[in-house]
């Protein structure tokens, strides 16, 4: 009975989920609400099981540890990134914030230099050094497009971008609509799967048990 309970909930989630493609409505609200609910409190739970635990753990089992005393900076971190929903001493949290925003931006720069960039103009990824060529100069005009400086004045005070970075940013442009148009074509499609293959199992169960 709790099985079948299951996969009637599950259907019905299902349903008013993929409801939305009719239009916002409250069904669809209730299951984004319930997705978001559950999967914050699940990360929560992993949270407090797989780190807040075992840190806590050593540190009672052997506080004089270097290992214990480590702990300390990353806690107290945490504690000064809270310290910011607290308007009297949210200052605090600025430098947990600045700190967190640029380890995050030079890991990313770092993964995409080093596991995109390079290996494309190096040819290791490309079937043909002139393919790794492409997807290299594509690759750094569509990073430039995001250049949002000029160099050159105009007579009405204005920057006006040189010719060339007009054109580069015109490339990248073309290839992030590409490129975007074809993710979101690839999203409805896997979309459209998961919806046939979700209702063939809750068919299928339903058919089964009835």
């Amino acid at each position: 009975m709790t099985e079948l309970a299951g996969l009637i909930i599950g259907l019905l989630l299902t349903l008013f989920i993929y409801s939305y493609l009719i239009g916002d409505n409250p069904l669809y609200r209730v299951s984004v609400h319930l997705l978001v609910g559950v999967s914050a409190a699940y990360a929560v739970v992993v949270v407090a099981r797989q780190l807040l635990l075992p840190i806590w753990q050593q540190v009672q089992a052997n506080p004089a540890s270097p290992d214990s005393v480590i702990w300390l900076v990353p806690v107290l971190f945490a504690l000064m990134l809270l310290a910011r929903r607290l308007p009297s001493v949210s200052w605090l949290g600025n430098t947990s914030l600045a700190l967190l925003i640029g380890v995050g931006a030079a890991v990313a720069l770092i993964g995409s230099v080093t596991g995109t960039l390079w290996p494309q103009i190096v040819g290791v990824q490309p079937a043909t050094p002139l393919q790794g060529i492409v997807v290299a100069v594509l690759t750094i005009c569509t990073l430039l497009a995001f250049q949002f400086t000029a160099l050159r004045p105009r007579s009405s005070g204005l920057w006006q971008p040189a010719i060339w970075q007009r054109g580069i940013t015109a490339v990248g442009r073309i290839v992030l609509t590409i490129t975007f148009g074809a993710l979101f074509a690839a999203l409805v499609s896997t979309g459209l799967i998961l919806l046939a293959e979700r209702l063939n199992f809750f068919l299928t169960e339903l058919v089964q048990r009835f």
